[in-house]
C-alpha cells in the first residue's frame, strides 16, 4: 500500500462512521418510485459489472492479439482486481449479514446486522460489491494510464456506480463508502504487486538449507 493511499483512509473512515449514523435518514430522501428505482439498478449493473468485465476482457484479448503488452497487462490486472475484490466483499457480506434497504421504503430490519439472529442469504448489503468492483478496476486503469483525463473518466464512472446503488435502493451510503474504499485499495494492491510499471516490486522465494526451510522476501525499487 502506498502512502498516498493511506492518506485517504482517515477521511474515508470518518465519512463511513458518519454515514452509519445517517444511513436511514439518507434513504428517506431516496425515491421509492418503482420505475426510477429499477432504472438506477439497471444502470448500476452496467457501470459496476458489465462495463468493467467487458472492458477488461476486451483489453486482455486485444492486447494479446496485437502484442500490446501494456494493454494486455491492463486487462489482466483489471480481471485479477475484480476477482480479488469479489472474494473479499463476499467474505465480508457473509460475516456482517446486513439487511438491504427495501425498494418500497425502510422496514424495521433495514440496515440491521444479523437481523434475524442467523445468517440470511438475502442480507448482503455491506459492503457494496458493485462499487468495490468499479473502484478496483478504476484504480488499475488510472495507474496504468496516469493521465488526468483517464483518471477523471474511470473514477467518475466508479463514483456513478456508488450513487446508482444508493438511488436504486440496493445499498446504504456506508455500504457504498466501504465498498469503494475496499475496491480502491485492492486495485492499488494488484497494480503495485503485479504490474511491470509499478515502482515497487515484492518477490517471495523459497529457501532450503541444512538447518531447515523458509521464505525470503525481497522488496525492490528502481533508483
Amino acid at each position: 500500500m502506498r502512502k498516498k493511499d493511506l492518506v485517504w483512509l482517515a477521511p474515508v473512515a470518518a465519512a463511513t462512521g458518519a454515514a452509519f449514523a445517517f444511513d436511514h435518514a439518507a434513504l428517506q430522501h431516496v425515491s421509492t418510485d418503482p420505475s426510477r428505482v429499477n432504472n438506477f439498478r439497471m444502470a448500476s449493473n452496467l457501470t459496476g459489472i458489465y462495463v468493467p468485465v467487458a472492458g477488461a476482457a476486451t483489453a486482455l484479448l486485444a492486447g494479446t492479439i496485437r502484442h500490446d503488452e501494456h494493454l494486455r497487462e491492463t486487462g489482466a490486472l483489471s480481471m485479477e482486481a475484480m476477482i480479488d475484490t469479489q472474494l473479499l466483499t463476499t467474505f465480508i457480506k457473509f460475516g456482517t449479514d446486513r439487511a438491504r434497504p427495501s425498494a418500497t421504503g425502510l422496514t424495521s430490519t433495514s440496515g440491521s446486522f444479523w437481523p434475524n439472529g442467523q445468517h440470511s442469504s438475502a442480507a448482503d448489503s455491506f459492503p457494496s460489491g458493485h462499487t468495490a468492483n468499479a473502484f478496483a478496476v478504476a484504480h488499475v486503469i488510472a495507474d496504468e494510464y496516469p493521465g488526468w483525463k483517464v483518471k477523471l473518466a474511470v473514477y467518475s464512472l466508479a463514483a456513478a456506480t456508488g450513487f446508482e446503488r444508493i438511488a436504486g435502493r440496493e445499498h446504504f451510503p456506508s455500504d457504498v463508502l466501504v465498498g469503494g474504499a475496499l475496491g480502491y485499495l485492492v486495485g492499488g494492491y494488484v497494480f503495485n504487486h503485479h504490474s511491470s510499471r509499478s515502482k515497487t516490486h515484492i518477490a517471495f522465494a523459497p529457501m532450503i538449507g541444512h538447518g531447515g526451510a523458509g521464505v525470503s522476501l525481497q522488496i525492490s525499487r528502481p533508483n
